[in-house]
């Protein structure tokens, strides 16, 4: 080899952005994947909000149906891209005067990650109303 090629060959000044090259696409995809996931979590907080704020209607009209305690969910949920919501509503009973409603809800968030297929996930909960007992 003559005096350029060593020269070539023993200089590492360019390791390092190539090295970055390398990693950047993986690290910045890494970023991406938690940003979206974190956002998911906070989906998920919204719609329980919005469910439980919708839900209090039951209390004082115990024949609210599950259509519209959706309906008002999903007005409640103006920058959350949540579009299949779908909430049950059933009455369990706790004694022999006491009843409950419990209001169960699932929906699905696309996961956007990059360089990866996309995936999604299932998101679902309950809670429990108490209904004013008869007298």
């Amino acid at each position: 080899m003559n005096g350029l090629g060593r020269r070539f060959a023993g200089d590492r000044s360019g390791a390092t952005i190539l090295e970055f090259a390398i990693v950047a696409p993986v690290l910045i995809a890494m970023l991406v994947g938690v940003f979206n996931v974190g956002f998911a979590m906070y989906c998920g907080a919204a719609v329980r909000n919005a469910i439980q704020r919708s839900s209090r209607i039951l209390i004082l009209t115990p024949t609210t149906t599950a259509a519209t305690v959706n309906a008002n969910a999903q007005a409640l949920l103006v920058d959350v891209p949540v579009n299949n919501l779908a909430v049950t509503i059933t009455t369990e009973t706790v004694s022999s005067t006491m009843q409950v409603k419990r209001v169960s809800w699932t929906y699905d968030y696309a996961l956007w990650v990059p360089f990866a297929s996309g995936s999604t996930l299932s998101f679902g909960s309950s809670m429990v109303v108490p209904m004013v007992p008869a007298n």
